[in-house]
């Protein structure tokens, strides 16, 4: 039917195919970077903080394919994830020796591939931010700028890879609100960060698809929603993102953290309660006791004092690192002030001297407070909490049975005139906020409280979005150069953001 040179053509081609097919089959099987099916499901229990699961399919892979180094990898988010969450200072040192083992398989893969670089960066990354969070600040500081430095030869080398824009979108981001007097130190480590680069980076990846279609996607999700938050922020588009998104808050336990941290941060306590309350408790999550601080918090601000006094204790009893500790057994305090016990009020404040650390923001606001050994006005308090919550106008009913002259001391007068400024400013009514805020910056610009600080920041914001970038750059400015001690850190990233956002717009 056909001529003997178009069937021999014929034949040599299928077989050509065959072979093809064949040779193709066996560089996966031996590609030492092949994130196949398991691999992914891996990845999304471990971002799920299902470790245990994550863990079995890990050992399948090695067991199947031992030249795969991805399970290396993944072997390092287990840790990494578990540590960060619940981890030892012991735990810490143990693990810190597989992560050098680890570096040193992925060192011997193939320099060819974009994952080469990647893999290592990432554990490079993942490190800094645990050596960050057990003290290891000088270490932290070099892994960072080698994770970076890899993140960026990367790029350079593989501009289409878009894994690598994930992590280095989410690093330029946070690099770009360094201010421009502390960015010669940057320059000399060679980091440089923009955020309207860092988060367009991040953009283009999510914009590929679901975190099923995305390697490395529930990351991307992280990054995004945390970044535009605090440093774009957009509360608001970052809860319609994650509605469109339909973030699974019932099945993966860091997706219910993460919309409930970022709704107790936006005055959506009731929010929070519902998602942390819906989670499926079918999973063997890895043990979390931050979401147990996260519900004593959410149940305080609402009022109900027994369900926060529940979790607050679990989360003291169970939490391993020193981290939220003052803070969580000032909110036991205020919790017995509320109800009227001031024996156990005043036990859980002393505890706030003896018990953790103050390293975040929030310890050290804790162990002022509770050094100063100030009584708050109990309707203060209860405004304070309500206001937190988001129930606004129940906050302002309690604040109007007030008269500020006949408070007992100036801290008392200082938060009264603060969180009258607040209620109005999340009530939508600024120009009521702005002489409230005026009055707590001028009573509280010479003091360590972070009333004052706090005020000048939120007019920065105020201006911002009436576009008047002089008035919002004044403010910002005046917040860095506050003497506040309590949310110093948070404070000052938050002005260098608005700054850095000002000083991009054209």
């Amino acid at each position: 039917m056909f001529p003997a040179i178009v069937r021999k053509l014929f034949i040599q081609a299928f077989t050509w195919l065959i072979l093809a097919g064949s040779l193709g089959k066996a560089s996966a099987a031996n590609d030492p970077y092949d994130f196949n099916p398991r691999c992914r499901k891996a990845y999304e229990l471990i971002m799920a903080m299902r470790v245990q699961e994550a863990q079995q399919l890990l050992a399948e892979e090695r067991k199947q394919h031992p030249e795969n180094l991805i399970p290396v990898l993944l072997s390092n988010y287990a840790d990494v994830i578990t540590l960060f969450f619940d981890g030892h200072a012991a735990d810490y040192q143990q693990k810190l020796v597989l992560r050098n083992a680890r570096l040193d398989a992925l060192s011997k893969g193939s320099r060819d591939s974009p994952y080469y670089l990647l893999t290592q960066a990432i554990v490079h990354f993942q490190w800094s931010l645990l050596k960050l969070k057990f003290g290891d600040r000088i270490s932290a500081a070099w892994e960072f700028r080698r994770a970076y430095l890899m993140f960026q030869e990367n790029q350079h080398r593989y501009p289409q890879f878009y894994p690598n824009q994930i992590f280095l979108g989410a690093i330029k981001t946070v690099l770009g609100t360094i201010p421009a007097g502390y960015r010669w130190v940057s320059d000399i480590l060679g980091l440089k960060g923009n955020v309207q680069q860092g988060m367009q980076m991040l953009k283009q990846v999510i914009a590929k698809g679901s975190d099923q279609e995305i390697l490395f996607g529930n990351e991307a999700y992280l990054y995004y929603c945390y970044l535009m938050f605090y440093i774009e922020r957009k509360p608001d588009e970052v809860f319609q993102f994650i509605a469109e998104q339909h973030l699974d808050t019932e099945n993966n336990q860091l997706y219910a953290f993460m919309v409930a941290n970022l709704a107790l941060n936006h005055h959506r306590s009731a929010y929070a309660l519902q998602v942390l309350e819906n989670r499926n408790r079918r999973w063997p999550y890895v043990p979390m006791p931050s979401i147990d601080f996260e519900l004593g918090t959410a149940y305080l601000n609402s009022l109900q004092t027994d369900s926060a006094i529940k979790y607050l204790q679990s989360f003291l009893q169970h939490a391993q690192s020193d981290y939220f500790k003052k803070d969580a057994w000032l909110r036991l305090s205020w919790a017995y002030q509320l109800q009227g016990n001031r024996d156990m009020a005043e036990q859980c404040r002393r505890r706030v001297l003896q018990v953790g650390n103050a390293v975040v923001d929030a310890d050290k606001a804790a162990l002022m407070q509770a050094q100063k050994n100030i009584s708050t006005d109990v309707r203060i308090l209860r405004a304070r909490l309500l206001s937190d919550g988001g129930y606004f106008q129940q906050a302002l009913q309690e604040l109007s049975r007030i008269d500020p002259s006949s408070l007992p001391d100036y801290l008392n007068k200082l938060m009264y005139a603060y969180f009258m400024g607040r209620i109005y400013d999340e009530m939508g009514q600024p120009d009521k906020a702005i002489p409230y805020y005026e009055a707590t910056i001028q009573a509280g610009s010479h003091l360590p409280e972070y009333y004052a600080a706090r005020a000048a920041w939120q007019m920065g914001m105020i201006y911002e979005k009436r576009h008047q970038p002089e008035k919002a750059l004044y403010y910002y400015n005046l917040c860095l150069q506050m003497p506040e001690k309590e949310y110093k850190n948070s404070l000052d990233q938050w002005a260098k953001a608005g700054i850095a956002r000002i000083q991009a717009t054209p």
